[in-house]
């Protein structure tokens, strides 16, 4: 009994010790998880940020890894699909976005903070015959994008008629691309590359157009103003050889180097040496001078030879790609189209809707012709509502699919029947076998130009066809298409 006793008062300091110990680990443990970071992206978004065997991997993963390691700041990830990583910045809580491209739709709900890293993005094809010949992104065409991803947003910008499938990741949209579901996909070049990397065939799907090379920036909650300021001043601690060895990891953009002490001062010294010697600064004024004339002549020569509402060519512009070595080289093994193209009553729409809307119609028509004929050997406008194109052809049937395909498909895409404004265009084509006829721009624009007023004499919207012949640089009657 004595002995339990003695034993007693030390068992209740041991019990009030513990008690206190595990109170204030409480309140530590409480602490901590109050600065605990949540960062958000996506789970499938390689070599960026993605999940693999349950664990967050990736150039961001580790980036906002080192950042909570500089700043003794705890760090969670949540990865999801890309459109729920944006849904979750709505939520409340100490969140961050790894890192996206800014958008003015998304400026509504975020705060960006500093640039991170630089990406760029392409249009990728099927390496196959057929798809490679049809160049950018024509209206009905189908494009795989992810869904909530800055692409979608491009393309539905850029491309209004342009149908877009979307796929809530890009695991999903690659997978659904190599299982023949669709032929035409936007990514992230450094995405694509590591995804297509892991098909057998690398060459299954190739970039064919560069869209876009922005930076990406992590970006807090609207509003949230300190942890906007955290952020900041937290990214600005962090060791520049740490983000460049990631960098290099993820990317392998660049070599990273330990430099030995004594060659930054003996590279100082020898560059002050050079510097200071006149012949060599003297030559490298004359040189930069030199590539600014240069360059300022081009600019120059462009503004001379080019439309400034459409960016075409103008009548001058016109004339000496006619006389030029590629089109003169055409002439001797190819069949050349020469269309006149005449918008139908466009004073009508000037004066019905300003000339404002008149210029929208131009360019768009401008935009079209340039960036889906590929057989445009020259595209021009020649003032006013008046086009001149001058295409490649190996035939008359081609030329036929290509005027109905101007005609019925390229014209009308300027309409906007919503203010009821419906564009159609009288149009004049001459085939000319340039093989047997050698005439000059001159004759053969008369000729078409004949051509386009007989379609606005027949009742406008309308294709008149002529093949020019052989001996006299007369046109022979071919077709007339309504």
């Amino acid at each position: 009994m004595t002995h339990m006793l003695l034993h007693q008062p030390a068992a209740g300091i041991l019990f009030i010790t513990l008690l206190c110990a595990a109170f204030f680990s409480s309140n530590a443990m409480s602490a901590f998880d109050d600065r605990t970071l949540t960062v958000v992206n996506s789970h499938s978004w390689k070599p960026f940020a993605f999940v693999e065997n349950g664990k967050p991997k990736g150039l961001l993963v580790d980036y906002w890894r080192v950042y909570g390691e500089v700043n003794n700041v705890p760090i969670q990830f949540v990865l999801s699909d890309w459109n729920q990583s944006l849904e979750h910045m709505t939520e409340p809580g100490r969140k961050v976005h790894a890192g996206l491209l800014y958008s003015s739709s998304r400026d509504h709900y975020l705060d960006y903070t500093l640039p991170l890293f630089e990406i760029s993005s392409s249009l990728y094809v099927l390496n196959d015959s057929d798809e490679l010949k049809i160049k950018g992104i024509l209206p009905g065409m189908e494009v795989g994008v992810v869904r909530g991803g800055y692409e979608e947003e491009y393309i539905k910008y850029h491309y209004p008629e342009a149908s877009v499938i979307s796929f809530n990741n890009n695991a999903k949209l690659i997978e659904s691309a190599l299982n023949g579901e669709i032929t035409r996909m936007v990514l992230d070049t450094q995405v694509a590359t590591y995804y297509l990397s892991q098909d057998p065939d690398l060459h299954r799907f190739v970039p064919i157009e560069s869209l876009y090379t922005n930076m990406i920036y992590a970006a807090v909650s609207e509003g949230d103003q300190a942890l906007h300021d955290e952020i900041i001043s937290g990214i600005g601690k962090m060791p520049e050889v740490e983000v460049a060895r990631i960098e290099q990891k993820w990317l392998n953009t660049k070599q990273v180097f330990t430099i030995p002490n004594w060659v930054l001062p003996s590279v100082l010294t020898v560059f002050a040496i050079v510097a200071l010697s006149y012949i060599f600064l003297l030559r490298q004024i004359v040189r930069r001078k030199t590539r600014d004339l240069k360059a300022l002549n081009k600019t120059l020569e462009e503004y001379a030879f080019t439309d400034s509402l459409t960016g075409l060519l103008n009548r001058r512009g016109l004339e000496r790609k006619f006389e030029s070595k590629q089109v003169r080289k055409l002439m001797k093994h190819q069949q050349l189209a020469l269309l006149m193209i005449d918008l139908d009553y466009f004073k009508k729409i000037n004066d019905k809707l300003g000339h404002l809307k008149g210029d929208e119609v131009l360019v768009s028509l401008g935009k079209a012709f340039k960036h889906t004929l590929t057989e445009g050997v020259a595209i021009a406008r020649l003032g006013g509502e008046e086009f001149c194109l001058l295409l490649e052809v190996e035939n008359q049937r081609q030329l036929d699919v290509l005027m109905e395909y101007i005609h019925r498909r390229l014209i009308p895409s300027a309409s906007q029947h919503e203010v009821g404004l419906h564009v159609t265009a009288s149009i004049g084509a001459l085939l000319i076998d340039t093989q047997k006829t050698d005439c000059s721009l001159d004759i053969l624009m008369h000729h078409a130009d004949q051509l386009m007023y007989r379609a606005k004499e027949g009742g406008r919207n309308r294709v008149v066809t002529q093949a020019l012949s052989s001996k006299a640089a007369q046109p022979k009657p071919l077709c007339v298409a309504s």
